[in-house]
């Protein structure tokens, strides 16, 4: 008897935060600021009524351990009832002095996946206080582990630990669609590998406040499960955010991708 197949498409949504309370400075800080009460606050909610708005949404949202990225996933996890945030460390900053040593030579550590919970006292539903990360922080005493987030992080590394993160997360939910709330070089590298071209051939751009990218792909089961290729349908879209942010306001990217979109227009 021949099996009939059924198809499902599972979306992938990288999402940036909005404004933060105290702007992030490269090597002055401060790493870890809310978002801002009222505008950031704002910008969440927009972030959060454009994914709320499809028809496949994510029931599955992974945060960041940091305030503004914890925060604005728990605003969207709000919006879309069922849903819950995973706290993954896999999606920690990029572990570079310029993002997270303070000028006194302390290095910014986030909250524990305690203390955001008790933080966030009106997200104890939201938030899952028995969700272990796939890709937990390494400690330097602990020698190298490739692939795991680690403090001091090239480029390289940053790219590698967002590829395995993200093939760790995939390979947990299954056909399932999720959301990654992260940080712009984080979000950038796991679109790099979702795009699947290399930095060499990458079509991405600097990625603003509060943009959302999202990649979908078909899974097809039957005889054999088969996935199609990850297709971009969106990239770094503030179509949905307001005020002079809807136009896309402090973009950032990674060093590769500048170069990358450098060398691409020199060329054309």
């Amino acid at each position: 008897m021949a099996f009939q197949e059924e198809q499902k498409k599972q979306h992938v949504w990288i999402v940036r935060y909005g404004l933060t309370e105290f702007p992030l400075v490269e090597r002055t800080g401060p790493f870890d600021s809310d978002i801002d009460p009222t505008v950031g606050v704002e910008h969440a909610e927009a972030i959060a009524s454009a994914i709320a708005s499809k028809d496949d949404c994510p029931l599955l949202i992974y945060a960041s351990p940091f305030l503004r990225t914890t925060h604005t996933a728990c605003i969207i996890s709000r919006r879309i009832p069922g849903s819950a945030v995973r706290i993954e460390e896999g999606l920690y900053e990029w572990m570079t002095p310029s993002l997270l040593v303070e000028p006194n030579g302390i290095r910014t550590r986030p909250r524990s996946l305690d203390q955001l919970v008790q933080l966030f006292p009106h997200e104890s539903d939201t938030i899952d206080p028995m969700y272990q990360s796939v890709n937990p922080v390494v400690e330097e005493k602990e020698g190298q582990h490739e692939g795991a987030p680690q403090f001091e992080e090239t480029e390289e590394a940053l790219l590698k630990r967002c590829a395995t993160t993200l093939e760790r997360i995939l390979a947990q939910v299954g056909n399932r669609d999720i959301a990654l709330v992260s940080h712009a070089p984080c979000d950038q590298a796991f679109a790099l590998s979702l795009e699947g071209k290399g930095v060499a051939n990458t079509k991405l751009g600097a990625w603003p406040l509060g943009g959302i990218t999202c990649f979908s792909r078909t899974i097809t089961v039957g005889e054999e499960t088969t996935t199609s290729a990850w297709t971009m349908d969106q990239y770094g879209d503030t179509t949905h955010m307001p005020g002079p942010y809807q136009a896309g306001l402090k973009e950032w990217s990674l060093p590769c991708v500048a170069a990358a979109t450098a060398t691409s227009a020199s060329t054309n």
